[in-house]
């Protein structure tokens, strides 16, 4: 996560990365490729899924405690406090407030039978793969909106006040709902994906089943890889793009490669 965020997140504007500028030499052309094709979204993805494991440990082990709902709702609301104030206060690359909303999404799941978060899980990751297909929600801003507020962002944080740096940070939130809105049905199936593998025992009896799970992690490494490598080279290497069939192929290689550091 620190060397994605230090390559395309740690930047005066967050929005720097969207904004193309001059080639990069060879060296940091290479790094670039094989962060953003290896590790970018994954970790996000593997701590989705970390998340909503520890959600339905935390639901499990409250069982008997008739405060139940009211304990998780707090800690969520705490931790979407927590998030609201990174996110405006100190750094619009915030994710806190993402996870406490997806997991107040994800929080009725955990009452209901076990084939609800099962359901649920299928449901948002399918949605997460066929919304490049469907109307957005909201709109991503366009590149004369990048380009300015870029611009903006070195003139507000090397010279502006306390009080104009704040402001200019809210404004500049509105820009990034379109990138959380994108991504939160991937969040919420990942969520609901660690509710399943926690429930079903897989995680606690992970010792009984290594060659099981050591198989089925070599074959999510490697089709996770081959779906990465079919599809993210293309940006660099100027091959034509594979059409819908990159579009759906690129996410699932990202959840696959993120499943795979877990299960193993």
């Amino acid at each position: 996560m620190l060397a994605v965020n230090l390559e395309t997140e740690f930047r005066v504007s967050i929005f720097q990365q969207f904004v193309s500028g001059p080639p990069e030499r060879a060296v940091d052309r290479w790094i670039d490729a094989i962060l953003l094709t290896f590790v970018d979204m994954k970790a996000f993805a593997l701590f989705s899924l970390l998340f909503g494991i520890g959600l339905a440990i935390q639901f499990e082990r409250l069982v008997s405690t008739p405060r139940r709902a009211a304990l998780l709702v707090r800690r969520l609301l705490v931790l979407l406090g927590l998030g609201l104030i990174h996110l405006v206060l100190i750094w619009n690359g915030d994710i806190l407030t993402e996870y406490a909303v997806a997991g107040l999404i994800v929080l009725p799941f955990l009452f209901g039978r076990a084939w609800l978060p099962a359901l649920g899980c299928a449901l948002f990751l399918g949605l997460y793969l066929v919304q490049p297909f469907l109307p957005p929600l909201v709109t991503f801003p366009s590149r004369t909106w990048l380009l300015h507020y870029v611009a903006a962002a070195d003139r507000v944080y090397s010279t502006g006040g306390f009080l104009e740096i704040l402001r200019f940070r809210v404004e500049e939130t509105a820009g990034i709902l379109p990138l959380h809105a994108f991504v939160l049905p991937r969040t919420l199936g990942l969520f609901l994906l660690g509710v399943v593998a926690w429930r079903s025992g897989l995680v606690q009896r992970a010792g009984n089943r290594q060659r099981t799970l050591g198989s089925a992690a070599f074959l999510a490494t490697g089709a996770g890889t081959a779906l990465t490598l079919a599809t993210a080279t293309r940006n660099y290497s100027g091959w034509p793009s594979l059409g819908w069939v990159q579009t759906v192929a690129a996410p699932v290689g990202t959840i696959l490669l993120a499943l795979g550091p877990v299960v193993a």
